[in-house]
């Protein structure tokens, strides 16, 4: 039984010469073509597990040697660090030009003459939760030190760990531990970028939306299967039907939340080929897939669990396919004069959580309302009508007196107290459109007087006149 092979890593530094500056993607290809385990820490710096390339190269000299010899070949100049540690390997070839091969053992001898301010440099290895504070920083760290009096890494490699903590905290162990060569965390390999897409040559053309659910399937099946292993979630799909006559029928569909789930893709998927159906058969389907990081779905212990984003967005497009694009969403307002315009958003599937109620109770804390803006008590409301309901008024000099309508089951009856009229008037500048007369334009210029009355029924509206052709609507019920 053969021993493991011992740790061997190496660091590929480019520094940027003249003024030019290497690509990220020449420096990772060099890594690739020795060890398939890398890891990128910036565009010009590189680490390389070694391991196992001794059986084919030799000594740990030789492996350097020949990295920078494939480098060359390139036109790449790159520092070259070879030790038993990732940081190690990476100090050496950031402060060493040419290659620095460190045995093992020699590690304290070899980080102990540089610098204490390469530590700047090595933003790679900072703790992303001290990055946020200057004292966290490699520089904030660089400047205290010196101004106790060190110079190098040997000599802050030196101090006792014990009062350097008490001083500095977990961020001056972790840059502590970085002069001593020590890893402060595993090599986590930097994977290529995924595409997540497939293709289907059909035999003969299909038209019609039941056969091409069954290429789609087909098709997401496994897109989401490797979705899944990669904990990604689809932020947009983008289908390319290729029809009879050559030509491409494109659908693309931004997807609300992240979801990998087969049925509801496919299902999100045909009812936009519905709204938007191709113009001729089909004989090859692409579908290319826009990953995004997963959904962590957290229920609470307290609440009714709600719809997940797959039902909500199959729900969605179902309504859209329905009723149209532009009338599925949520109510926004218009910066407008015009009484009862609104505008459209699309619905959020997805809201930050909110700590209230019960939660704060369940914290200790009791659950108040801001004293400074106490919200005054509702004395009415109005019920809009989207739509406003044409009436029929008496009105004695301009005054209503009488309100009646057709609509089923709604009253009427004598006006017994009215206030009013409010006069309003816009978009005089805008073109009249041609509509019924006995219903009020949603577009283009208004012209009404608005009243508030109470009927002898015990009914309150806001009805109008439209000034430009003296009819009457109910507008909305007063609560």
């Amino acid at each position: 039984m053969t021993s493991p092979s011992p740790s061997l890593f190496g660091c590929l530094y480019a520094r940027p010469s003249q003024g030019s500056a290497v690509s990220a993607a020449t420096l990772l290809d060099i890594a690739e073509t020795f060890s398939p385990r890398f890891e990128r820490h910036r565009d010009d710096l590189v680490s390389i597990d070694l391991r196992g390339l001794d059986r084919l190269f030799g000594t740990p000299r030789s492996v350097g040697e020949e990295i920078r010899r494939e480098a060359a070949s390139r036109g790449v100049h790159v520092h070259v660090g070879v030790a038993t540690t990732r940081t190690v390997a990476t100090v050496m070839a950031m402060a060493r030009p040419g290659l620095s091969v460190i045995a093992p053992g020699d590690e304290p001898a070899a980080l102990a003459p540089i610098a204490l301010s390469l530590l700047e440099q090595i933003d790679a290895y900072r703790p992303a939760d001290a990055a946020a504070t200057g004292a966290g920083t490699a520089a904030g760290i660089v400047a205290m030190l010196t101004r106790w009096g060190l110079r190098t890494l040997g000599e802050l490699a030196a101090l006792p760990a014990a009062e350097l903590s008490a001083r500095t905290g977990r961020v001056g162990l972790i840059w502590q531990d970085i002069a001593r060569g020590r890893d402060a965390r595993p090599l986590v390999p930097t994977r290529a970028e995924e595409l997540f897409d497939g293709t289907s040559e059909l035999e003969w053309p299909i038209e019609g939306l039941e056969p091409l659910s069954f290429v789609l399937t087909r098709l997401l099946e496994p897109l989401s299967t490797r979705l899944e292993r990669a904990d990604r979630g689809a932020a947009a799909l983008q289908v390319v039907l290729r029809l009879v006559d050559r030509t491409e029928h494109t659908r693309r569909l931004e997807i609300p939340a992240p979801m990998r789930e087969v049925r509801a893709l496919r299902t999100l998927l045909l009812l936009e080929l519905e709204a938007h159906p191709p113009g001729a058969g089909i004989d090859r389907v692409t579908l290319t897939i826009d990953p995004t990081p997963g959904r962590i779905l957290q229920h609470t212990l307290f609440s009714r669990p709600h719809p997940t984003p797959e039902q909500l967005s199959t729900l969605l497009a179902r309504l859209g396919a329905l009723m149209g694009q532009g009338r599925i969403g949520a109510a926004v307002p218009v910066e407008s004069f015009r009484p009862g315009v609104f505008g459209m958003t699309p619905f959020a599937l997805e809201h930050p959580q909110k700590a209230q109620g019960f939660g704060l109770r369940a914290q200790g804390k009791p659950h108040e309302s801001p004293a400074s803006s106490p919200e005054p008590p509702v004395a009415s409301a109005l019920r809009r009508y989207r739509q406003p309901l044409a009436a029929r008024v008496a009105a004695v000099e301009g005054r209503p007196v009488r309100v009646t309508t057709d609509r089923p089951g709604w009253g009427g009856g004598a006006v017994t107290r009215c206030a009013g009229p409010w006069r309003t008037s816009g978009a005089w500048w805008e073109e009249t459109e041609s509509a019924n007369d006995n219903r009020p334009s949603s577009a283009g210029p208004w012209d009404r007087d608005e009243w508030d009355v109470a009927l002898s029924d015990g009914a309150m509206y806001r009805v109008f006149q439209d000034r430009t052709t003296s009819h009457w609507f109910i507008d909305a019920v007063i609560d």
